[in-house]
């Protein structure tokens, strides 16, 4: 039940108290405005306007609720494994300069369709620079990702009447790694091609829309434990992975409350902890695991050119191979 559905008075803004009756337990809830400094009304504009960014307000209002199926479990991004930090991690978008840029996919139809644009800068950091987040059949997912891509694909103000053999080309040109959900290459559905019925897979539809995709590593260990090591801080103080929080707000979420299943009374005596996280709302999460897992296994920073005392330096205390005819010795 939403905070705005519940007829009872407020204690303080924010806040309602009342006793159930039938079992005399007081019940509470508390709204995010109760804050002073999320509450749009009083300090907190600036914060509600930033967070809002891109969130429709029906959308806003559920995330804004307690899911306590969701939220029970261990978080896959606490401190305990990593230095994910929503303060660190998120950002505000920028223009960068020079990027290799990626895409990935997780495909969803009934549920979201999730992707997401990375930008893999020369100093080994990847940037989630742009999100798509919408069910919707391959069909319309592919036209409406050129549209909402094209900034990224092309300067020219009528790329959306180029031909699609030309948009292909333009996404094959920018994106030099796109990989998908490899669940998609199931032939999981028919197609008609020349009169006769065909076996047919989400991968070949979005091919036939424009979008060349390669199957991503679905191994979901593997790419939490990549994930994690690119979320890590180094010695400079800087993280290998940044997410635009202004152009991402989906994956922000995802990512603040990606769970471990929760085992009951009964399996935690009989069983170790989960490895296996909550198959919900999961979307944006797993087109991350996609994108890093095509990224080196263990981040770094390019070694830095030697300065020309430090070439000397090292000339010099080089092991040489001393010979008997050596004038030196």
């Amino acid at each position: 039940m939403f905070y705005k559905d519940v007829d009872k008075p407020e204690t303080i803004k924010g806040l309602k108290i009342w006793k159930n009756p039938k079992n005399k337990f007081t019940v509470v809830m508390l709204h995010y405005s109760a804050d002073i400094e999320k509450d749009p009304e009083r300090l907190g504009k600036e914060w509600y306007d930033k967070e809002r960014v891109g969130v429709p307000l029906a959308d806003w209002n559920k995330e804004m609720e307690i899911d306590s199926s969701s939220r029970a479990g261990k978080l896959i991004y606490s401190s305990e494994f990593c230095d994910f930090s929503p303060q660190v991690h998120f950002i505000n978008s920028f223009e960068i300069e020079k990027a290799e840029y990626l895409l990935s996919l997780d495909f969803g139809q009934n549920n979201p369709t999730a992707a997401l644009v990375g930008a893999w800068t020369p100093n080994n950091r990847l940037y989630v620079v742009d999100e798509y987040y919408k069910p919707a059949l391959p069909s319309v997912s592919s036209r409406e990702m050129f549209k909402q891509f094209s900034y990224l694909m092309s300067d020219d103000p009528a790329f959306e009447q180029k031909t699609l053999s030309q948009k292909r080309q333009c996404a094959d040109i920018t994106f030099q790694i796109k990989v998908i959900d490899p669940s998609t290459t199931a032939k999981n559905r028919t197609k008609i091609r020349e009169g006769e019925e065909i076996p047919y897979s989400v991968l070949e539809d979005f091919y036939d829309h424009g979008w060349d995709f390669q199957p991503g590593n679905n191994d979901v260990n593997g790419g939490i434990t990549r994930v994690r090591e690119y979320f890590q801080i180094d010695a400079d103080g800087k993280s290998h992975l940044y997410i635009f929080k202004d152009k991402c707000p989906n994956l922000c979420i995802e990512l603040l409350n990606y769970r471990y299943k929760k085992l009951t009374e009964l399996q935690e005596k009989t069983r170790n902890q989960s490895e296996e996280p909550v198959k919900k709302n999961d979307h944006a999460v797993d087109g991350l695991r996609y994108m890093v897992v095509t990224r080196p296994f263990n981040p770094s920073q390019p070694k830095k050119p030697l300065t020309r005392i430090q070439r000397d330096i090292e000339n010099l205390t080089k092991p040489r191979i001393l010979s008997f005819d050596d004038d030196s010795l």
